[in-house]
């Protein structure tokens, strides 16, 4: 046979691995900013199993050997394993107590690793991504086996490992590979590793690792301490002196990957990067429980080979190191072997054990191991170890060319810096990997806003939001205020909605702690608004303003603060220059003023600039429109938001219009009346043929157009029977008899127009429903300029489709009115909102 060392693969890994987000639920930290000040303080965590479990005392018993009895139940825990919202994943009360609390936990955990990704869960429903968890024990089920008659139909599935992982993709809908993977205590290190080869193959587009462990039942205490595997002193005193064996604990821990060049690609935040992993097992040694290491040893340079990583890079080493008598002196030789003794002048190799702080998750260790790695990189420190005395004297350290940290300590070559992983299981099965920092980030040129982003908290029940709200709150409290604005847009872009819901704005993150402070009491707040129950449609629809929402200076700021914005501005400009004869972007840039708005043909190109920026701008949030419409002009950008016409088409629409109508400047006006449209056929028939209902814009509001005098009559009477009627300020009688010389130019000038398969569909304002492609040409887009707007017609229709939000596009909000009067008739519920304002 071949030595082991020559027989190992000569490959090298076919890409790096991105870790995208991550969380954790451990002994004295409920999440990875808790773990990194225990780690950081050198804090101990390890307590005892609370006598809630199960009687200590029963089954405890100072001598080693007593049958049925353990001398130890020192352990770390978690404070509350019983916690559960089952609402918040869909899952009814019954079923989630048949569940096994691991279950619950991984759910929980991978939930908060999405979210620290920056990834809703519908984002990834119907994916590939695949789901690689790491665990051991069935206690839950264990236990439950002693009354036959408890279980009910949800027994099997609420017991069995395998659903560890299947829950999560059942939960989060999604169709890759679900696996448990039980090699002992290398469990989740060795799920990682088949996650990366998934990855690296291609067959995935994202993956969900996660390790879990939960004391449940005594009797693994008693089996443990039976072989001499626990520590008497209660301690995991890893690579010291006192190693007598370890302590065991609980907890999971969850990471969120993706091939580096993918979430470079799509722009996510990267924590730390996977160069390699590695699995093999110790094959045959002098007993099965008992570690090999040249196994280890082989591995570690295995893994090293293959991520092209040399021995001098490794700057820490996260090892096993569980604190036992023999396994730490030949972990420690299998490190050294591999990387100690070959670092040349680098120095000695910096080793510890999460363990010692923790204590040993079993087959969740390897996740705890990596997020201290991944921790390490982000934070440049390396936390001390913690042997709980001197050093082992069985391992010879200067030798070796290792080190143990004895306090906090700067990560050597910090950018360069690797960090490596080690793992292995009581069967044999041992694992690594080897981590390095994220790429370096662009430096980012942003606008400082006046107030901090609003912050946006959604929940399934009343009870999770408000318990949702406490969390966000001591979040506030212990975040550096410069990185508060980042925090607030990522809940606002990145998180789900769901049906209860709470928005608080104020000048600055202290005040909107204290408003939550106040609403979790019960108390009003100003800048804060809650809905018991949201809207029950889905999508947006994108509603886009027409004449009248045009203001000076408009959209000068939001060049500057928004890039996206300016790209498709000057997008915009670039087709539109040629057939203006002028810029929209350089008049929107230097501010353009109220004479200049006065004139339609300048006023109209640059709103449909704005709003074609705006839609960029939120296209870049992930913000799309399920559906679009326009109020009269408005309707250009909206079907260019469509995809019903193209740029160049959309711009060639409202060069035509807007030339043409600006020949009309001085023919008439235009008001705003409310009376329905019938009551208003009658009143102006009454005062003179020339006014023309020209929008109807709700069920009791119109727009009249026409002359000035005949406008004026209308004012005096509205006034004398209480009616309100509101002069526009416009210089122009649109959809009007004053367009009627514009039709022939205009067709003219569009000739040979034609639409296309709209993305969205486009509820048209000419006539109140969805446009065909075929009919959206020179003939509509005079109808468009001539004929009244039902604006309230194609609202209704949009109300059948069922939006959760209506979102008004434009510099100004003008429509909200007449949007809330429409969907209080059509007895339709959304929600409402505007983009951009003067305010």
């Amino acid at each position: 046979m071949t030595p082991r060392s020559e027989a190992r693969p000569r490959r090298r890994a076919d890409g790096a691995i991105a870790i995208i987000g991550a969380a954790c639920r451990l002994p004295g930290a409920s999440a990875l900013e808790e773990y990194w000040s225990l780690l950081a303080a050198g804090r101990d965590a390890v307590t005892e199993i609370p006598a809630s479990r199960f009687s200590r005392e029963f089954f405890a018993h100072p001598r080693k050997g007593e049958p049925g009895k353990s001398y130890s139940f020192a352990a770390g825990v978690l404070e509350d394993i019983a916690g559960f919202d089952p609402a918040a994943f869909g899952i009814s009360p019954r079923e989630a107590a048949e569940m096994d609390p691991q279950q619950r936990l991984l759910l929980e955990v991978a939930h908060d690793a999405l979210e620290d990704a920056g990834l809703p869960p519908s984002r990834l429903a119907g994916s590939l991504t695949g789901v690689f968890v790491g665990a051991s024990l069935t206690d839950y089920g264990d236990l439950r086996q002693a009354d036959a008659a408890a279980g009910d139909r949800y027994f099997m599935t609420g017991s069995a490992l395998s659903i560890l992982a299947n829950r999560i993709g059942n939960v989060f809908d999604l169709a890759g590979p679900a696996q448990t993977i039980d090699t002992a205590c290398s469990s989740s290190l060795v799920a990682l590793h088949w996650a990366c080869e998934a990855l690296r193959a291609g067959r995935l587009p994202a993956a969900i690792v996660g390790g879990v462990n939960l004391l449940l039942s005594p009797f693994p205490f008693i089996g443990f301490a039976r072989a001499g595997m626990l520590s008497a002193r209660g301690r995991c005193q890893a690579f010291g002196a006192g190693a007598d064996g370890y302590v065991r604990a609980e907890g999971a821990g969850v990471v969120i990957l993706k091939r580096l060049e993918d979430a470079l690609a799509e722009g996510d935040a990267i924590r730390a990067v996977i160069l390699g992993t590695g699995v093999n097992a110790a094959g045959r040694t002098l007993g099965l429980s008992l570690p090999s290491q040249e196994a280890q040893a082989a591995l570690i340079e295995q893994v090293m080979g293959e991520a092209g990583v040399t021995p001098d890079r490794l700057s820490y080493f996260e090892a096993h190191g569980t604190g036992t008598p023999i396994g730490d002196p030949l972990e420690a030789g299998a490190i050294g072997a591999a990387i100690g003794r070959r670092r040349g002048e680098a120095g000695a190799l910096p080793i510890g054990s999460a363990k010692g702080n923790i204590g040993h998750t079993e087959p969740a260790s390897g996740i705890a191991g990596l997020l201290k790695a991944m921790l390490v990189l982000e934070q440049g420190q390396i936390p001390p170890s913690l042997s709980h005395g001197p050093l082992n004297p069985g391992i010879d350290f200067a030798g070796l060319g290792l080190r143990l940290p004895e306090s906090l300590e700067e990560l050597p070559r910090r950018r360069r810096a690797v960090v490596g992983v080690n793992s292995f299981g009581f069967g044999g099965t041992n694992a690594c990997a080897l981590l390095g920092p994220a790429p370096a980030a662009l430096p980012r040129q942003e606008a400082a806003p006046a107030l901090p982003p609003p912050l946006l908290l959604s929940a399934r029940s009343a009870a999770g939001l408000k318990a949702l709200a406490g969390q966000w709150q001591d979040r506030l409290q212990a975040t550096p205020a410069p990185a508060i604005p980042a925090l607030l847009r990522g809940a606002a872009r990145h998180r789900d909605l769901h049906p209860h819901r709470l928005a608080i704005r104020a000048e600055d993150p202290a005040a909107i702690a204290g408003q939550l402070a106040m609403w979790r009491a019960g108390a009003a707040a100003r800048g804060l608004a809650s809905d018991g129950m949201a809207p029950h449609g889905q999508g947006v629809a994108f509603v886009f303003s027409g004449n009248g929402a045009a203001w000076p200076g408009m959209a000068e700021a939001t060049l500057r603060a928004s890039p996206a914005f300016r790209r498709a501005v000057e997008e915009a400009d670039a087709v539109l220059r040629p057939q203006l004869g002028w810029s929209v972007a350089a008049r929107l840039a230097e501010g353009v003023g109220a004479e200049a708005l006065a004139a339609t043909e300048i006023a109209q190109p640059l709103l449909f600039a704005v709003q074609y920026g705006i839609v960029a701008a939120l296209a870049e949030q992930g913000i799309r429109p399920a559906l679009c419409l326009g109020h009269s002009v408005g309707e250009v950008a909206a079907a260019a938001a469509a995809g019903l016409v193209g740029l160049e088409d959309a711009a060639r629409i409202i060069a035509a219009r807007s030339r043409h109508q600006g020949r009309t400047r001085g023919q008439g006006g235009m008001a705003a009346l409310s009376l329905g449209e019938a009551a208003a056929q009658a009143v102006l028939a009454g005062i003179s043929p020339a006014l023309e209902i020209a929008a109807v814009n709700a069920p009791e509001a119109v727009t009249v157009a026409g002359p000035a005098e005949a406008l004026k009559a209308l004012a005096e009477l509205a006034a004398g029977r209480g009616w309100s009627c509101l002069r526009l300020d416009l210089d122009y009688a649109f959809h009007s008899a004053a367009m009627d010389g514009l039709r022939e130019g205009l067709l003219a000038d569009l000739a040979g127009l034609e639409g296309r398969a709209p993305s969205v569909p486009f509820l048209s304002s000419v006539t109140g429903a969805a446009l065909a492609p075929e009919a959206c040409d020179a003939l509509y887009w005079w109808r468009n300029l001539r004929e009244p707007v039902r604006f309230a017609a194609a609202i209704a229709a949009a109300a059948e489709a069922g939006p959760a939000l209506f979102l008004e596009i434009g510099p100004h909000p003008i429509l909200q009115s007449y949007l809330r009067d429409n969907l209080r008739a059509a007895n339709a519920s959304a929600a409402l909102g505007s983009t951009l304002s003067r305010r």
